[in-house]
């Protein structure tokens, strides 16, 4: 029996116990490395230098999109289904096909980007510094779509170490080419781009040994095949995918670009660390939601739709709570967050946690309710929810604003209205395929000792946490005590809870 025999009868408590364990080894080792980027160079360069420089990175990712076309996020959809079917030509051929179009596609791209870049650093960005910037970056373009197919082999193959590899050696590279140039005082603008694009490199050697050692021997299987409905299959996937990329990435986008035209690179500069201290979720959720698309895959496939209603009870369940802790979290301690990570400077960023927190739940589960409808082959659903929820945030954005006056705060209630439509279209869409439950009386008991806690924090924190950049490592301690008290009260209130989860997992696990 060979390895694509073992991995597609694989018991799924292992995938969900030993696999996440990989998971979130590599995010506790990777996770704090780009927050810690953040804070060097929020620390050495000015307001307006971090906003310009998130602002042309943002954009770059924005126009990345073309280089992808749908198509990866196609393969994992696909591969997994072909390898269980034992469909090894569709396997080798879908890989191919990707390789062929985007190679192709990231040459245009890559070229005008390149030769668009000052028009776009004089007439968007109102820096003649951004054009620098952005042709840097133009290389990211080179390699990003090997890795990427790379990595939608190993999520095929639901292979945790070998897809947490490419985003360690990316986290640890620049992280690296960073201290290089701050140890050296060289850190500016420029060489801060240097050192984003730099790990480019590095993972594509890494990832090309893995794949090379481990995986090579999946496109000796089946034969390379042109077929009409095979491409025709992949294509009106992938297009699919493509356009709600596109949208999504947009709404991703939108503000922050709107920002640094309109209100300048000095706000830009705050929006961006906000929007980078409500992404801190995202270190836990996506690394779960990434290995779950092909479970889930696996489970529709083999028709085990019970087993699938209790994964996706659990998903809602707990994410609910850890997404109210977040919130409460940030509601209790946003500007002494923000000043510990990034300076003082940077002060406003936190404060406007305090007002998005309530709502931060909203975009955990919308985040679970777009994996579900992946998960279903439901990509036309997310596309028209995602138009949807762009044109509230741009006709929002227009008119907070344009229209009313020229404040950074109407670009985070642009921001909540978008989690609010997201959230509320997705949900009625899911209910309809598997109906959602929540345990409510499980939310409110955890709501009531999270609210209890945070709002202790928040009255007797000017006792033992100072707002001075002189006082910094102190507050770190503080911080750190603070918030391990806090999930330990939360955790000892679900113990029960916790052991019926891992019940739950022994049942999967013997049926």
């Amino acid at each position: 029996m060979n390895d694509i025999d073992l991995l597609a009868d694989e018991p799924l408590a292992h995938k969900l116990i030993k696999k996440w364990s990989w998971l979130y080894f590599f995010m506790i080792i990777t996770a704090p490395v780009a927050y810690f980027v953040r804070v060097i160079i929020s620390n050495k360069l000015g307001i307006d230098d971090v906003g310009l420089f998130y602002s042309v990175l943002w954009l770059i990712w924005l126009l990345s999109i073309y280089h992808d076309l749908g198509l990866t996020e196609s393969l994992q959809y696909f591969l997994p289904k072909y390898r269980i079917e034992k469909k090894f030509s569709h396997f080798k051929s879908v890989i191919i096909i990707t390789l062929i179009a985007q190679v192709t596609i990231w040459i245009l791209v890559a070229l005008a980007i390149y030769f668009g870049s000052n028009r776009l650093a004089l007439h968007h960005f109102r820096s003649p510094e951004a054009g620098h910037v952005i042709r840097i970056l133009c290389w990211y373009f080179i390699g990003i779509n090997f890795l990427t197919v790379f990595n939608s082999i190993y999520i095929s193959f639901q292979d945790a170490i070998a897809s947490s590899l490419t985003d360690f050696f990316r986290s640890y590279g620049i992280l690296a080419f960073t201290l290089i140039f701050w140890l050296s005082n060289t850190l500016t603008t420029t060489t801060f781009t240097i050192a984003r694009i730099s790990w480019l490199g590095i993972a594509l050697l890494v990832s090309s040994i893995i794949f090379f050692k481990k995986y090579r021997y999946t496109l000796k299987l089946g034969s390379l095949t042109f077929e009409k409905t095979l491409i025709k299959t992949q294509l009106k996937y992938a297009f699919r995918v493509f356009l709600w990329a596109n949208v999504g990435t947009l709404l991703w986008q939108v503000d922050q670009q709107l920002i640094v035209n309109f209100l300048g690179p000095l706000q830009a500069g705050y929006y961006a660390n906000f929007f980078s201290l409500v992404g801190m979720y995202s270190v836990i959720v996506l690394p779960i939601l990434s290995l779950v698309f092909p479970i889930v895959t696996e489970l529709i496939t083999k028709a085990h739709y019970e087993k699938f209603a209790t994964f996706q009870s659990i998903l809602y369940k707990y994410f609910s709570v850890f997404a109210l802790s977040i919130g409460w979290l940030f509601f209790a301690f946003g500007p002494e967050i923000a000043s510990v990570l990034f300076g003082t400077k940077f002060m406003y960023s936190g404060q406007l946690l305090m007002y998005i927190w309530p709502f931060l739940i909203f975009n955990v589960l919308t985040s679970i309710n777009y994996g579900i409808l992946a998960w279903f082959g439901k990509v036309k659903q997310r596309v028209i929810v995602i138009w949807r929820a762009l044109l509230v945030n741009v006709v929002a954005n227009i008119i907070f604003i344009l229209g009313l006056w020229w404040w950074l705060m109407w670009a985070v209630i642009a921001l909540i209205l978008w989690w609010l439509v997201l959230r509320g279209l997705s949900f009625r869409i899911v209910n309809k395929h598997q109906a959602i439950s929540f345990e409510r009386k499980f939310l409110r008991k955890n709501l009531l000792i999270i609210w209890a806690i945070s709002i202790v924090y928040y009255f007797l924190k000017s006792h033992f946490l100072v707002l001075s950049n002189g006082y910094r490592f102190e507050n770190i301690w503080y911080l750190a005590i603070a918030i391990v008290v806090y999930y330990w009260v939360i955790s000892l209130v679900n113990l029960w809870s916790i052991k019926w989860l891992l019940r739950e997992i022994k049942i999967i696990r013997k049926g």
